[in-house]
């Protein structure tokens, strides 16, 4: 881990810097950079859960397998023999 140097200190905001937040001001400001985003289409967010279900059915089913077959190797050769 990095140390810190002895000049290095780490301090909490101060009330005089805490006055200046207004909460309808921090909501504005979320709100307007929410609508800079580039929002994906309705055809791009259909596709791309396609292919997150298919992949994740893919490798689902390979791990299905390969816990079946490795439980049945066990319990066939070194479990019950």
């Amino acid at each position: 881990m990095a140390e810190r140097s002895s000049s290095t200190v780490v301090r909490r905001p101060g009330q005089d810097q805490m006055r200046g937040f207004k909460p309808g001001k921090f909501i504005n400001e979320v709100v307007s950079e929410l609508r800079k985003s580039v929002w994906p289409t309705r055809d791009e967010v259909i596709r791309l859960t396609w292919v997150v279900l298919v992949i994740a059915s893919i490798v689902g089913g390979i791990l299905g397998f390969l816990d079946f077959s490795y439980s049945r190797t066990f319990t066939k050769y070194i479990v019950l023999p």
